[in-house]
C-alpha cells in the first residue's frame, strides 16, 4: 500500500488556468469531529451585532472571489481560533472576545 505523505518541498499553489474560460474548482469540506467544514484562509473584518461578535471570513480555495466571503459568528470559527488570533494582533482596536458588548 502506498503512504499518503509529500515533501512540503516538493508542493507548488495552484495556477488558475491558461484557458479562457476555465476555473479550478474550490477545495472540498474537510471533516472536523465527523462534520463537514470549509477551511478559512484568513478574517477580514470583525463587528459587533445584537450583542454578538461577527467575523467577515474568506474561505481557502475562494480568495479570487470576493463574492463568497461571508460573515460568520464568532462561534462557528472554534476551529479556526489561530486564525481569529493573527486577525486581532493585526488589528488590535477591532472588535473582538473582549469587547464589551453592549
Amino acid at each position: 500500500s502506498v503512504h499518503p505523505v509529500s515533501y512540503v518541498s516538493l508542493l507548488e499553489p495552484v495556477k488558475e488556468s491558461s484557458i479562457p474560460n476555465r476555473h479550478n474548482l474550490p477545495p472540498p469540506p474537510v471533516l472536523v469531529e465527523e462534520q463537514e467544514e470549509w477551511e478559512v484562509a484568513q478574517s477580514l473584518d470583525s463587528k459587533l451585532r445584537r450583542g454578538k461578535l461577527w467575523y467577515l471570513v474568506e474561505w481557502k480555495g475562494f480568495s479570487e472571489d470576493p463574492e463568497r466571503t461571508t460573515w460568520e459568528s464568532a462561534s462557528n470559527l472554534t476551529s479556526s481560533l489561530d486564525l481569529v488570533k493573527d486577525f486581532h494582533s493585526l488589528y488590535p482596536d477591532k472588535p473582538g472576545p473582549n469587547t464589551s458588548r453592549v
